[in-house]
């Protein structure tokens, strides 16, 4: 399999992809093959073909949060089930690391740059069709299209080229009219044992009924969502005095992402969601807010009752530290100090670069 890193420049991304395409093609009717004698009948296709990390390894799942032009990787499975997911076979980690790492020229031309990253939509689609093979054989195809609606004709091509899909039943006993939240329940209970609840809500010190408010907001919806930024971090503090640091990150909602611009074509905000988790995760929050637990249910009904960039304005009235205040930094070292205390290893500045003042 040859990869875009092995020409380090090229002027040519576009006849180049199409290259590449039809080696991935070749690779997956092989692969097809290989799996349709391996998976015969669906022996042996469950979930415990999924590595549990051997007890110990934290990695065996992880959770991506894309932030618009920048992402996050954290260890378990952190948040609501999400719309799309990957299984990762080994022949695919190799090459991601290989295509994203070892290959990459941070320095390259925008021909390399921009090779990598078409060829990127290949390996992400393998890691989605991996994820729906363990689906009831008779939904697969309807799931991964719900993936890519409206996508360009070249990219339709591509996915309907002519190659022999895989087609063994499943071996995962299904017994609801939902078999993806129970695939992503029965996903859940194989790697158990190296999930981490660093990320949950639970035992943070506020009474339950306010940790029930704060996990309510992963389940708001909709297009009153927009005016919120990707990232806003929340400093609360408990009746005790003692401050908890929490992150409020914005899913984007997509018909597809399979177009390399003109994102905005493709956004489907009635389908936007939240996700709150305690600490950390990004690097460029866009907002500070802070407030007393007992503020916490008015925080919830604000977000629920968001229609309009005015709601989220006397959001901010009501919470926020703008950049603007003179009460910035003093919050930001407080910010920074608990987030060196509480997680030390990731640990870092955060940048303000892309800090609003709305």
């Amino acid at each position: 399999m040859k990869l875009p890193a092995e020409q380090e420049n090229t002027a040519l991304p576009l006849s180049n992809w199409v290259r590449y395409s039809l080696q991935q093609s070749r690779y997956l009717e092989a692969k097809s093959e290989f799996i349709n004698q391996w998976f015969k009948n669906g022996t042996h296709l469950t979930t415990d073909i999924i590595w549990d990390g051997a007890g110990i390894n934290p990695n065996a799942a992880l959770t991506i949060f894309r932030h618009f032009d920048s992402a996050s990787v954290v260890q378990g499975l952190v948040g609501e089930p999400p719309k799309t997911a990957w299984i990762m076979d080994y022949a695919l980690l190799e090459r991601i690391h290989y295509l994203l790492v070892a290959g990459f020229d941070v320095y390259g031309n925008f021909g390399h740059q921009l090779i990598t990253r078409m060829f990127m939509d290949f390996l992400r689609m393998e890691g989605e069709s991996n994820f729906v093979a363990l689906l009831p054989r008779d939904m697969r195809h309807q799931e991964l299209s719900s993936w890519y609606q409206n996508q360009s004709v070249q990219f339709s091509d591509f996915l309907q080229r002519n190659v022999k899909p895989f087609d063994q039943p499943t071996s995962v006993n299904y017994v609801t009219d939902n078999p993806k939240q129970e695939l992503f329940a029965k996903l859940r209970k194989q790697v158990q044992s190296v999930l981490s609840d660093r990320y949950v809500i639970t035992q943070t010190g506020f009474k339950a009924e306010h940790e029930f408010a704060l996990r309510q907001i992963d389940h708001l919806r909709g297009e009153g969502l927009l005016p919120i930024p990707q990232l806003m971090m929340l400093m609360i503090e408990s009746e005790q005095g003692k401050p908890q640091l929490f992150t409020l990150i914005h899913n984007n909602a997509h018909t597809n992402i399979s177009s390399l611009f003109d994102e905005q074509n493709n956004r489907d905000p009635k389908n936007d969601n939240l996700t709150l988790v305690r600490g950390v995760v990004g690097s460029y929050p866009s907002a500070y807010l802070t407030l007393k637990e007992n503020q916490i249910p008015e925080l919830y009904q604000r977000l629920a009752a968001m229609k309009s960039e005015q709601d989220y304005v006397a959001l901010l009235d009501r919470f926020a530290v703008r950049r603007s205040s003179p009460e910035f930094w003093a919050f930001s070292d407080l910010v920074h100090q608990w987030y060196r205390q509480d997680q030390p290893i990731e640990f870092g500045l955060l940048d303000y670069n892309r800090f609003e003042n709305r």
